[in-house]
């Protein structure tokens, strides 16, 4: 909600955004902090993706537990439960299908006046809190999915798969 706010009252004042939250949704093991700079990040990129222009952009924000959901990290054989899931939808244009592999590669960007920090930084954070980030795109739906764990409650971290 924090960040809806914010992103409402600037960069994307000219979009609808929509949210579908999960009432069930546990505690996210996570720095509060980060997790809005996260979420603000992927808000803005949605928001420039649809474009100043657009008469009928629209962002969805929605939240999910998926308590099966069970992944691999990279380079690592331990399947871990990450259950919780965030989502940023929006209806621009699309990521080019070349890019898509390379996404949260740093120095990788669409942007005239982008560094191509944002989502190596956003994959960053997101993997030093024992999650995911991952992106669908087609023109007219994209998805930026992060899957997080879920606080135990004690004090140990993460859920144990």
């Amino acid at each position: 909600d924090h960040v809806k706010r914010l992103a409402q009252s600037g960069f994307a004042r000219h979009i609808r955004i929509t949210e579908i939250y999960d009432p069930s949704l546990p505690f996210v093991f996570a720095n509060r902090d980060q997790l809005v700079q996260v979420f603000l990040n992927l808000m803005k990129n949605a928001a420039e993706a649809i474009g100043e222009a657009a008469i009928d952009g629209e962002i969805q924000i929605t939240t999910a537990y998926r308590p099966g959901v069970r992944l691999q990290h990279p380079g690592s054989k331990t399947r871990v439960s990450l259950p919780l899931e965030f989502c940023i939808k929006d209806n621009g244009p699309g990521v080019p299908e070349d890019l898509l592999p390379h996404l949260f590669d740093p120095f990788v960007t669409t942007k005239p006046t982008g560094s191509g920090l944002g989502l190596a930084l956003v994959a960053k954070i997101i993997g030093d809190h024992g999650g995911i980030i991952e992106c669908e795109s087609q023109p007219r739906h994209t998805v930026f999915r992060v899957l997080m764990p879920m606080f135990t409650g004690d004090g140990a971290g993460p859920a144990p798969a």
